[in-house]
């Protein structure tokens, strides 16, 4: 999306809080390439019925629904992380 960020990440042993290590990323990539952010952040956590690969699939169509591309593998800024699933 051409103004946020969205992502899918798990935190399988949380050395530091969940909003440490978010901050530190925005941090990085604004030092890094500049990005310019906003105050915090949101945050989501599966529920029990929710599926990783259902929230996956639904980031990914993003750009698809917002009418950006016909299919979301023609959205350039997209990283899908090997052996995520």
């Amino acid at each position: 999306m051409p103004d946020h960020v969205h992502g899918l990440i798990r935190f399988p042993f949380l050395e530091h809080p969940m909003k440490k290590v978010i901050a530190e990323f925005k941090r990085y990539a604004a030092r890094t390439i500049g990005v310019r952010w906003q105050k915090d952040f949101f945050d989501h956590r599966l529920r029990r019925e929710e599926s990783a690969r259902e929230k996956a699939d639904y980031i990914l169509r993003n750009p698809e629904r917002a009418g950006l591309v016909d299919d979301w593998r023609q959205w350039p800024y997209c990283f899908t992380a090997p052996d995520a699933f």
